[in-house]
């Protein structure tokens, strides 16, 4: 046990040395927004709203409710938090948001998608953020710039788990709302299957997650966890965790100290208990009856049957995902399925169909921005089986085609997230208004009825949910429900009336607005969740039923079906048993008095140093570390760095000053870098061919780098190319060796290109590497602006894949080839074999790698609090030198074999271990059998 500790106390040290720009990379996004956007501000004493101009209205309703939420999310922890900056990303259309020290701000990817909620979307997300800055000033805020906001940030996500963190959060944003994940039935799916069917994972499994199985995430079980102490040890507990924290932040086992202390359990007994009284409680009401499954959706491992719909050919299709394939819209036709279409990136799964066309909707880049996002509508004819786009650079949500195929109805956001009802003509594709929501309410889920003339979809605003009928010929409107907090999807219309998804107290079910009499009806009973009608043949609806393995089609008969009538649809409750906050509507007057807006330059914020780092390389590589100390300053907006700089190479005994600045606003991106350097080289001894001496010099060394990267997403392929320039000016002083002959005191402007292009199929969750890939550079170097030296380089990288014979496995095969003369002579830039050190090799010209990976299994085991395993994975390969010149023998063969794992439940990084066994086919090698390890970590 004692050795234990010493582990623990050593990897969390090396854990916080790691630049914290990587520790929340999956969470963090450092793309650029496009420079066209023009920036507005709103300042108040406790806040900071940056913002594009279009979203002005709705920046200032928000900036006189957010005072009362940094308010909701602080008061228990017994803090005002300080002064923080909150960006509104209102031209990336993915939902989600983050806060981060390092700089310190909020970024809000803010316009509402095509996802149901309970209440209205973006005030939660808010509520949900400031959260976490409470958290972090709580357990770090003495530690902050412009020195330490990096090591606050690595303290932070170093001490306080994922789960307790995010689930935290969760509870804030149910308990200062009206709606929130913490009522949601949906959220609870998961966790709730698993339990009810015996499927007690554990606590690593629940919060790392899985690659077999269906897991609740480390959201959900945190907040189940949190509930749970709120309920048995009251608000005031979590204040008390947060502060002994605070006072022991080099402690190792920091918060599980804390938590035992103040609450009388460990991590792993809080989530044991936390389950086992939610389990206790689903039990009681279990009955099992979830109704009739279409054919046989039972595969390897688990998967969903997205939105089952059906036309005129009687035939079923389904959108599937599968953690061994990507998304796909699939044909049922019996027990027989069929894959009609790969699909790229999608907000939520989405489609729809008639006895003609499939359409739906995907996302786009910004070629250059990552932060200028679309959302298009795209449409497959049966008949052709061709697609195409009805849309570009467009913002459009949930498309519906009408029989004739001539008109395709979709929900549009504004950039000041104001929604709309369109019309696409399929033919021309212009695009017509029929009515929008300028109150800001949020317009979801539409569908057309039978004869095309009238549409019903959701609406979600201040006064809840609500349901909509909208006639298209004269444009009225009228509500079908009473105003509630419900989290309602998919009306369709079918003969009976209109039917829906809504929650009852325990479980999603479907409803039916009858039109014989205009009431409501409960016309399912789920013990999990009913979601997606959909209108089948002969009064059948089509649906999703949930199941722990995902879920699956079934049907229900409309002329069947017990129906209930039913009042009013309930109010879900939380599981906290507290009663509802004061939510955030209400302006805060006496705090927001004067709140005027003002235009806002990145600029500002050039000279914002935050941190100190000891890593040049933000710890990209352990290779060669050379320790150091760097101050760090970045513009909110993620646009430009300025880095100053020392480092000692403990080597070579020699220091090094750096100043660099880096700019990223515009197409291009610059980096300039300055450098005054130690060096050590190398002469040879006048008649003495085999003997050198070394010798000292110093340098400043000037480099200009220009990239201009383009990513793009095209349906199932992924792209990336470019440009990348660089050269650079090197003038040598202070030589410790005058007697050196033809020394180069100056080496002015070498210029280096490189230009490259990929394109490679998206990969599934169980993918080791692209099933379909073509990767190409090119680089050139030479020396044109020097007059006593020559010399150029080529090199040609290449990597393709290739689908191997089973799922998932995949086939390799990387050729590289250089060439260079003067100058260059020496250098080599290649892959090199495997096993290439251990034997003579004559000069490399081009190296082959061809390679077959294949899983083994998932194991998902829990090694203590120490590590969880989750993959094992292998390999077979060949390498070949020289092709050409040689004959096709191998120079080495041989096998590898890895395991990936996460260390002390941190959900991130993800760790690998490697080992391969080659065998060196080189008459040269002192070993024929040499065994090799790696060791690597991601985000």
């Amino acid at each position: 046990m004692k050795y234990k500790h010493i582990f623990i106390s050593i990897l969390t040290v090396l854990l916080l040395t790691i630049n914290t720009s990587h520790l929340f990379s999956q969470i963090f996004d450092y793309d650029q927004p496009s420079p066209k956007v023009k920036w507005r501000q709103i300042n108040s004493p406790n806040f900071q709203l940056i913002y594009p101009q279009e979203f002005e209205s709705s920046a200032s309703l928000l900036a006189q409710q957010i005072q009362t939420m940094l308010d909701n999310a602080s008061e228990d922890l017994k803090i005002k938090p300080k002064k923080i900056s909150i960006i509104f990303q209102e031209n990336h259309i993915e939902q989600n948001g983050f806060v981060q020290l390092a700089p310190r701000k909020v970024e809000l990817y803010s316009t509402p998608g095509p996802a149901t909620d309970n209440t209205a979307w973006l005030p939660n997300l808010i509520q949900h953020e400031l959260r976490h800055v409470a958290q972090f000033d709580k357990l770090t805020g003495k530690i902050k710039g412009p020195f330490f906001e990096q090591l606050a940030l690595a303290l932070y996500g170093i001490h306080l788990p994922a789960w307790y963190f995010e689930g935290d959060a969760v509870d804030i944003e149910t308990r200062f709302s009206n709606g929130g994940r913490g009522r949601s039935n949906d959220w609870f799916l998961p966790l709730k299957a698993n339990l009810l069917s015996g499927r007690n994972y554990t606590f690593s499994k629940n919060i790392i997650g899985s690659y077999k199985d269906i897991t609740p995430s480390y959201y959900l079980t945190g907040y189940v966890m949190n509930a749970y102490l709120n309920n048995t040890k009251g608000e005031a507990v979590k204040e008390q965790i947060l502060k002994d924290m605070s006072r022991h932040l080099l402690r190792p086992y920091n918060f599980n100290l804390a938590l035992k202390k103040h609450t009388g359990l460990y991590s792993h007994q809080l989530h044991q208990i936390s389950m086992d009284s939610l389990n206790k409680v689903w039990q009681t009401s279990w009955k099992n009856q979830e109704g009739d499954l279409l054919a046989n959706q039972d595969d390897r491992y688990f998967s969903s049957y997205f939105l089952p719909q059906t036309n005129a050919s009687n035939l079923i299709y389904a959108l599937k995902e599968s953690p061994q394939r990507i998304d796909e819209i699939v044909e049922i036709e019996g027990e027989k399925q069929k894959s009609i279409l790969k699909l790229g990136y999608q907000l939520r799964p989405y489609f729809n169909i008639n006895n003609n066309n499939i359409v739906w909707e995907e996302t786009r880049r910004d070629a250059r921005f990552g932060k200028q996002t679309y959302n298009i509508i795209r449409i497959f004819d049966f008949k052709t089986k061709k697609s195409h786009d009805l849309s570009k650079n467009s913002r459009f949500y949930s498309p519906i085609i009408d029989a004739n195929s001539q008109n395709v109805y979709a929900v549009h956001v504004n950039e000041n997230n104001v929604s709309s009802l369109v019309k696409i003509e399929i033919s021309t594709k212009s695009v017509s208004e029929i009515i929008n929501l300028a109150d800001g309410s949020q317009l979801l889920q539409p569908s057309l009825n039978s004869d095309n003339t009238k549409i019903v979809a959701i609406v979600i605003g201040e006064k809840g949910n609500n349901l909509i009928e909208i006639d298209l010929q004269t444009k009225a409107t009228r509500w079908l429900l009473r105003w509630s907090n419900q989290e309602l999807e998919r009306p369709v219309y079918s003969e009976k009336g209109i039917v829906f998804k809504g929650q009852s107290s325990d479980a999603d079910n479907l409803f039916l607005i009858d039109n014989s009499d205009n009431q409501l009806y409960q016309i399912s009973e789920s013990q999990l969740g009913f979601r997606n009608p959909s209108i089948g043949n002969q009064g059948e609806i089509l649906y999703n039923s949930y199941r722990y393995n995902g879920y699956k089609m079934a049907k229900l008969n409309l002329n069947t079906v017990e129906k209930t009538r039913i009042s009013l649809l309930e109010y879900v409750p939380t599981l906290v048993d507290s009663t509802v906050k004061e939510p955030y509507f209400l302006p805060n007057s006496a705090e927001n008095v004067g709140l005027t807006s003002k235009k806002y330059s990145p600029w500002s914020h050039f000279l914002n140093f935050h941190s100190l780092s000891i890593s040049a390389n933000n710890f990209e590589s352990f290779d060669n570390y050379k320790p150091g100390i760097f101050w760090i300053a970045n513009d909110l907006l993620h646009t430009s760095q300025l880095k100053l700089g020392y480092e000692y190479d403990l080597e070579r005994e020699k220091s090094t000053y750096s100043a660099e600045i880096s700019y990223q606003r515009y197409f291009p991106k610059l980096t300039f870098a300055y450098k005054n350097r130690g060096m050590v080289g190398q002469a040879k001894v006048a008649n003495k061919p085999n003997e050198t001496i070394n010798f000292d010099y110093r340098e400043h060394v000037y480099t200009l780098d220009l990239q201009v990267p383009f990513q793009k997403y095209r349906g199932k392929d992924l792209y990336s190319y470019g440009l990348n320039f660089g050269t650079s000016y090197q003038k040598r002083y202070d030589l410790s060796l005058n007697t050196i002959r033809s020394f180069q005191y100056e080496i002015a402007f070498p210029l280096n290109y490189q230009v490259y292009f990929n394109r490679n199929q998206r990969r599934s969750n169980m993918d080791l590497v692209p099933r379909w890939g073509q990767n190409i550079s090119f680089v050139y170097r030479h020396v044109p602006f020097s007059n006593n030296m020559n010399g150029q380089y080529f090199s040609l990288k290449s990597n393709f894949y290739f689908p191997g014979f089973y799922a998932n496995h995949a086939f390799q095969a990387r050729f590289s080839w250089q060439h260079g003369d003067g100058r260059y002579l020496a250098s080599n830039e290649l892959p090199m074999v495997g096993g290439w050190a251990h034997f003579k090799s004559e000069k490399v010209d081009n190296t082959l790698l061809l390679n077959y990976r294949f899983p083994i299994a998932y194991p998902d085991w829990s090694i203590g609090p120490l590590a969880y395993v989750k993959r094992f994975h292998g390999y077979l390969f060949s390498d070949h030198q020289n092709v050409g010149k040689n004959n096709l023998a191998p120079a080495s063969y041989g096998v590898g074999l890895s395991v990936d794992f996460n260390l002390l439940r941190y959900k991130l990084p993800d760790f690998g271990f490697g080992s391969k066994l080659s065998y060196i086919n080189h008459p040269s090698a002192r070993g024929k059998i040499v065994p090799s390890f790696s060791f690597n970590y991601s985000y």
